[in-house]
């Protein structure tokens, strides 16, 4: 099976350190995984004196000598735009003046001025807002869970930017964020400031660093925590959710791991533990099970799942609906039977039209039954329709392909693409995904 359709089979977006997808095999995306990022608000952040907040509370650790250090980082000049860069070699200074994005000295330093760069994709200049917003804070003030939500950013958006060695160096300082200091203990309760989810992206952050079995042993001891926490949780419906589908966040993040060391065996007892629990999307987990079998060309065992998938699925809901069309195009292309395939996913993108990977997979069914220019059309023309959603970096990998595939014009086709960047993406774009030299 070629490469050009690894995304059916794969979904390999888990994987930050070898891909410009940014979706696992359960389907979330980048900021699902980083949700607590978005849309934080300061007041109720900094607030540790209401009533118990069952999301704040974790094992208190051995008493260690409190510290209390200003922060160190590992980056502290500003980031360039590397797309501006292209635009100024290729185009000259006047093309690259037509760039104008928000950035960390156009923005307030507060939470409101990273959600408008996250939302704008400007990822460089979220890590040059948060080291302004973190030098800045009074001394007193270093350890609170405000400051923690800005460290939660800054840490994911650099794993996402590849930044891996910069993190490392970064996270280095907090030990695991087990020192007294991370922690409060008032009359009302005790709790943490670290956000959960940046106790897991320093958990995995070793797979990024090719220690991936370091990561697993973390997400283990991190998912040993959260059992003891379920079993000793009073009877509060909305704390047993919320830890339930961390447990489930953790698995997840196992199960990728183990399919990127292509530990199969093991990557699916992890996802059949998560298929029993109450708290998953059971059609999600058990498509991502069928791509599994796919991926090794078991059609039996994947046409199983992908039944179980649909058996498991609620009519009602358009993502249930659009992930069995997926799944029925998947065991066509299987078969190589790629038209079939394209009027699934036809389908599909009828109901989520929204989506990049459906249309990734809609060109690369035309190009596999022989039709490359339609193939190219087909993504051209959603870029044209709609810049801002369809200017995505797998989706421009590809078409940057399918261009040398076409003619020799497919260094005229790329700075063509580039023009179209400098107006509408934003500094975290990956550049690379459209093969300049």
């Amino acid at each position: 099976m070629s490469n050009l359709l690894a995304s059916y089979f794969t979904n390999n977006g888990n994987d930050i350190a070898t891909n410009t997808s940014t979706t696992d095999i359960a389907g979330r995306s980048f900021f699902d995984l980083i949700s607590d990022c978005k849309d934080f608000n300061e007041k109720e952040v900094q607030d540790t004196s209401t009533e118990t907040n069952y999301h704040e509370i974790w094992p208190y650790p051995v008493e260690k000598q409190t510290l209390n250090n200003p922060f160190q980082f590992a980056i502290t000049d500003q980031l360039p735009d590397p797309v501006k860069f292209l635009v100024t070699k290729h185009f000259g200074t006047a093309e690259a003046a037509k760039r104008v994005l928000p950035n960390a000295d156009s923005v307030l330093p507060d939470a409101n001025g990273l959600q408008i760069l996250i939302k704008c994709g400007c990822f460089r200049s979220v890590i040059n807002l948060t080291y302004k917003i973190l030098t800045n804070l009074p001394s007193d003030q270093l350890y609170s869970s405000f400051t923690f939500q800005i460290w939660f950013i800054r840490i994911a958006i650099m794993l996402k930017m590849k930044l891996f060695k910069e993190a490392e160096k970064e996270l280095k300082q907090f030990d695991n964020f087990e020192r007294p200091e991370f922690f409060y203990d008032n009359q009302i309760r005790r709790g943490t400031f670290i956000p959960f989810g940046l106790r897991c992206l320093n958990a995995e952050l070793a797979h990024y660093l090719a220690n991936s079995n370091e990561s697993l042993c973390n997400l283990y001891k991190i998912l040993s925590c959260i059992k003891n926490i379920l079993i000793e949780l009073p009877d509060d419906e909305n704390a047993k959710k919320i830890w339930n589908e961390r447990e489930l966040k953790v698995k997840y993040s196992i199960s990728n791991i183990l399919l990127s060391k292509k530990n199969y065996q093991k990557a699916l007892e992890m996802l059949y533990k998560i298929a029993e629990s109450d708290y998953s999307d059971k059609n999600a987990v058990w498509s991502s099970i069928g791509k599994i079998f796919a991926q090794f060309g078991d059609v039996l065992n994947a046409s199983n799942s992908f039944i179980k998938a649909k058996t498991l699925s609620n009519s009602d809901l358009a993502s249930h609906k659009c992930r069995n069309l997926l799944n029925l195009s998947i065991l066509k292309i299987m078969n190589s039977q790629y038209k079939e395939a394209y009027e699934y996913l036809k389908e599909a993108n009828e109901l989520s039209p929204d989506n990049p990977t459906i249309l990734n997979n809609m060109s690369f069914c035309l190009f596999y039954s022989g039709d490359l220019l339609e193939a190219i059309k087909l993504i051209e023309s959603k870029i044209h329709s709609n810049p801002t959603k369809y200017l995505n970096e797998s989706l421009l990998f590809n078409l940057c392909t399918l261009y040398e595939l076409e003619s020799s014009k497919a260094l005229q086709k790329k700075l063509n693409l580039l023009l179209w960047l400098n107006i509408y993406a934003g500094d975290g774009f990956n550049e690379t995904c459209i093969q300049l030299p």
